[in-house]
């Protein structure tokens, strides 16, 4: 059974798609997910590749501000826009269309971007780099990408962090910078309690 497993929506039953179509996320593994991404207030959020719609619609339960929801399947569409229509909540928006052209056309950068492709889709660092090219990134977007593999060893830009649910590994990726950032607030938290 496919649900909203929190936020204002919880316990909300969604349609699937065939699994031949799309795979679901399991709730362990968005569990995980979302407590690691944290609060999602004002955040605004981007699923790539839909499948059912929820992992976008799980962000909006959990207060992000904006979702947009990409996926050209039409059977995997009809079936996000069912789910989107049970929820009514009028902050997610919904793209059929290859995600190429939709993310050429959205022209807004997001806060985090969810990715879990195709099955035999390639997520390299030539797919990463068209999303800065895109500008639906930028050194703030928290990237997360869902495979049943291993990411590819063209993106190494990035501090990566790996969640591992059965088979399923998440990858979560930030800019360097951003534990640059992190590193000189703990050297200055360190030197205020020193003083």
């Amino acid at each position: 059974m496919l649900r909203i497993i929190g936020g204002k929506y919880k316990r909300r039953k969604l349609n699937q798609p065939p699994l031949d179509i799309t795979r679901p996320t399991k709730d362990i593994a968005k569990e995980g997910l979302f407590s690691s991404l944290g609060d999602l207030t004002n955040k605004t959020f981007l699923d790539l590749f839909g499948g059912s719609g929820a992992i976008g619609l799980e962000a909006i339960s959990r207060n992000a501000k904006e979702v947009y929801i990409i996926e050209k399947d039409k059977a995997a569409f009809k079936i996000i826009k069912e789910n989107a229509e049970l929820i009514s909540d009028p902050n997610v928006h919904l793209i059929d269309d290859d995600y190429l052209k939709a993310i050429n056309k959205i022209n807004k950068v997001f806060d985090i971007i969810f990715i879990d492709p195709p099955y035999k889709m390639v997520i390299n660092k030539e797919f990463i780099n068209s999303l800065f090219n895109n500008n639906v990134a930028d050194k703030n977007t928290i990237i997360i990408i869902e495979r049943d593999s291993l990411l590819d060893e063209t993106i190494s830009d990035f501090d990566i962090k790996v969640l591992k649910y059965g088979k399923s590994l998440m990858y979560i990726l930030r800019s360097l910078w951003w534990k640059e950032l992190q590193f000189t607030q703990e050297v200055l938290i360190q030197l205020l309690m020193d003083i």
